[in-house]
């Protein structure tokens, strides 16, 4: 009769530590977590500063924000409180991706969380390498080189003749934050051609579940660097 005792003690404890865990679960889930976090804009060219928003959630009166290195550590995060939409993510490295997510909290007036919202879906910040040098390669091709910028997943070579027009693929290294130059030999098909203005955009790449995403621009006429040829050939 004692021991039945136990084993129902021990069931019972079992059963209400089962039924809190999921207590909780459910209280976590019960708040939406924020739909359609994004990037907005760079705030400066120096790849420090950016704008992030997201889609407000019902009952929340405060909203967290995790934003670190690819690798999770170096968290820049903070809380927000009040019914914030976006913020301004200080402090960026520049030759580092980050990644950046935010729940929703309701928190009472002393700011003690009383519910919190999973976090929201992950949204990288890409800086664009802003170090950019080149020289000849050959009588007829362009070297360039640029800084790594970790927990990328290789660059892309865009170049244009105007810089507030249109821009085209020139080439793409490999998918290593380590592949850090990269020789210009044609534009849009044709030899470089001597005395006229190229400018160049290197480009940032990550992928998320094998797909690329999409890389902000800093403005639409922004370039990392320009040059002409003058004296490499005739």
């Amino acid at each position: 009769m004692l021991k039945s005792i136990k084993r129902l003690a021990a069931a019972f404890l079992i059963a209400v530590f089962i039924i809190g865990s999921l207590s909780a679960t459910s209280a976590e889930a019960a708040m939406k977590k924020p739909g359609n976090a994004r990037f907005v804009r760079w705030n400066n060219y120096q790849f420090s500063s950016c704008d992030i928003y997201w889609n407000t959630v019902s009952g929340a009166n405060a909203y967290q924000i995790r934003c670190t290195w690819t690798d999770g550590s170096h968290n820049i995060g903070k809380t927000l409180y009040g019914n914030y939409y976006g913020a301004t993510v200080y402090g960026l490295n520049y030759k580092h991706v980050y990644q950046f997510q935010v729940r929703a909290l309701k928190v009472n007036s002393s700011r003690q969380v009383l519910q919190k919202s999973p976090w929201s879906n992950i949204v990288f910040i890409t800086p664009w390498p802003k170090n950019v040098d080149a020289r000849m390669s050959g009588s007829k091709n362009v070297k360039f080189n640029w800084n790594i910028i970790y927990g990328s997943n290789g660059y892309n070579i865009f170049m244009t003749t105007n810089p507030s027009g249109k821009w085209y693929w020139n080439l793409s290294t490999s998918t290593k934050a380590t592949a850090t130059s990269g020789t210009v030999k044609k534009y849009r098909g044709s030899s470089l051609k001597k005395y006229q203005n190229y400018y160049v955009r290197v480009i940032t790449r990550r992928k998320r579940n094998g797909v690329f995403c999409t890389v902000p621009e800093p403005s639409k006429g922004y370039y990392s660097y320009k040059f002409y040829i003058y004296t490499a050939y005739r």
